[in-house]
Formats: C-alpha cells, structure tokens, sequence
C-alpha cells in the first residue's frame, strides 16, 4: 500500500501520489456521467413541464453544465487529497502566464458566457457574417459556435467572432423579411398591366406572406437603356423559407417568367439602332448585289 501513497512528484506544496490519481479519476469520471445524465433530464423537464423554448432551455443548461463542471473539478482535487488553498496559490502564479498564451481561447470563454447569458444569440436564429457566410446557429458552445450553411457545411465560428464583430441576424426580432426582386419588360408595355400581373402571381407564390403591414408591392424604379426597370417586393417568414435568399429568389423569378409569357409581356434584350451618315458606292453595290 506504500507505494499508492508514496509521492510521485511534487508540484509546489502539493504531493502527486498514485491513490490521488485513482481518487481523482473515479470522481472525475463518475461526476461527467452524472452531470451528462442531470443536464438531459433538466432539459426534458424545462422543454416538457414548463414548455421553455429550446434555445433558452439550451443557454440555461450549458451555464449550468459548466458551473457544476467547475464545483466538481473541485471536490476531485480536494477527494485526491489537495489542499485547495495550496491550488488556488499555484493558479495565481500561473495566471500571468496563461493570460498571455491563452488569450484567445480566454476570449472565446468569456464570449461564450456572455451569449449564452445575454440570449441575443440562440440556437435556430439565422445569421450572416462579416465575410459573407449565411447559416443557421446549431450549438453554443463555450469556445465556439456551430453555424450549419445552407450547402449543408458546418463552420466552427469562435465566439469572440459574435461579441467583436458586425452579425446581421435574419430572425432577431422577428422572422419576417422583405425581398427585392427586379426585372425589366420592354418598352410599349403598359406599366399597370405588369403590376397587376405580377402582384397576381407573387401572391401565389408559397413563401409569400401578406398582411396589412406587409403588402406585396410592384415599383416602378425607372427607365433603362433597354427596359423598364420594376421590382417586386415581397415579404416571407424566413424561418418557415429555411432557405438561402438566391433559392428563395429563383421561385420568385420562375413565377414572373411564366406570368410573363402568359400575359404577352414580351421580355427586352439589348438592342441598338444604328445609323449610318454615309456609304462608300463599292460597298452599297456588293451589298445591293447580294441581296
């Protein structure tokens, strides 16, 4: 039995034995499982008795997941036989040292808490960020954040991305979102002529939402060089499209396709009239003798 208890190393004051390690890896080990099975249970019982929405019930759980993680790493060291006192001495001596190396790290913790308390982030919440990249939110976790891409692609966003950079988030507030879609007729067309049809068939679309603050709009923005310029405006619920804005687009535009050709609205090209001042004899001859 002395050599379970015989010191393997020391750390500062503290004594590394093999019945410490033992002691430390059993409640470890035992407290994970216990903690896994407590964190499912809690969930079950918010989602089902108090019918919680599953982002809040998965920000109150994680919080609460860690905080015990700490409490129990904790008892582990004391159960092995450490003094606590001893630990938190050797911890303040490493701190300047871990500040420095793990900064980052440190910062996406930190960033982590602050989402998962602050709530303005939470799983099912769409979002883009500053380099283009459109997915829904997964996972909060307390390094980084787990973003599905409409390609099907899961990217491990740090949280520090969320706290010191610019996030537009599709269903912050609420899920309905306006969408512009242009096209152009030619011109002789009658401009009411295209709103009515239009304004017809996007209503048929399914993706579209209508109500007396969000009205299905056709504007006219003017004249082009080939065309007149309209725009469909119309709003969805985007959590219900659970779409990228290109697919949700190309409805739009296969729709006023078909409405257009249906109707006789003939859709422009880019043409020029050209003039000529002046022809040279020998080429208007050729001309004349090949026609």
């Amino acid at each position: 039995m002395r050599i379970l208890t015989r010191p393997l190393w020391k750390i500062g004051g503290i004594s590394v034995t093999l019945l410490g390690i033992f002691k430390l890896s059993v409640v470890l080990i035992a407290g994970l499982v216990a903690l896994r099975y407590l964190r499912r249970k809690l969930e079950h019982l918010l989602v089902k008795r108090f019918s919680l929405p599953a982002s809040l019930v998965n920000s109150v759980t994680t919080l609460i997941y860690y905080f015990l993680l700490v409490i129990l790493f904790l008892v582990a060291l004391s159960s092995a036989g450490v003094d606590l006192t001893q630990v938190g001495i050797l911890f303040g001596a490493l701190g300047v040292g871990i500040g420095f190396g793990l900064q980052a790290i440190t910062s996406n913790f930190i960033s982590g808490i602050i989402l998962l308390m602050e709530g303005s982030l939470k799983p099912g919440d769409l979002v883009e960020l500053e380099d283009g990249t459109l997915g829904v939110v997964q996972e909060i976790n307390m390094r980084a954040t787990i973003i599905r891409t409409f390609d099907g692609e899961d990217i491990l966003v740090p949280n520090s991305e969320f706290i010191n950079k610019r996030v537009s988030t599709w269903t912050y507030g609420d899920d309905w979102r306006r969408i512009h879609i242009p096209f152009g007729v030619a011109y002789g067309t009658d401009p009411e002529l295209v709103k009515e049809v239009i304004t017809e068939v996007a209503r048929q679309v399914p993706l579209t939402e209508e109500d007396e603050e969000h009205p299905v709009r056709v504007w006219f923005e003017g004249f082009g060089d080939n065309a007149l310029n309209f725009a469909l405006v119309v709003w969805i619920r985007q959590s219900r499209a659970k779409r990228a804005l290109t697919g949700i687009k190309s409805d739009y535009y296969y729709a006023i396709h078909r409405a257009l050709l249906k109707a006789g609205i003939e859709i422009p090209f880019p043409q020029r009239d050209l003039h000529l001042r002046s022809v040279s004899p020998q080429v208007f001859s050729a001309f004349r003798g090949n026609l």
